[in-house]
């Protein structure tokens, strides 16, 4: 492999890794915000017990996860192999 495709590597695990980040902030600004906005509505058992019917809110966390495991492994992965050919 060449020295440019470790820095793929990297550049692609960089990526990942900021996009889980920036996921999983807007994540909590986003519950912040939902649940904040319940409380000013008629239906506070919804706020209260954190039972609610927007699934999206668990799915940013999910791909926030998952985005920043596989920048991490990226990041690793071309670590290893940009250090193990020079």
């Amino acid at each position: 492999m060449s020295g440019a495709s470790y820095l793929i590597l990297l550049g692609m695990g960089g990526f990942f890794t900021l996009l889980g980040i920036i996921f999983i902030l807007g994540n909590r600004r986003e519950k912040r915000k939902y649940y904040n906005g319940v409380l000013r509505e008629k239906d506070i058992k919804e706020a209260i017990t954190h039972e609610h019917e927007r699934f999206w809110l668990q799915a940013w966390t999910t791909g926030g996860r998952v985005s920043l495991t596989l920048g991490i492994a990226l990041l690793i992965a071309g670590g290893i192999l940009w250090y193990l050919a020079s």
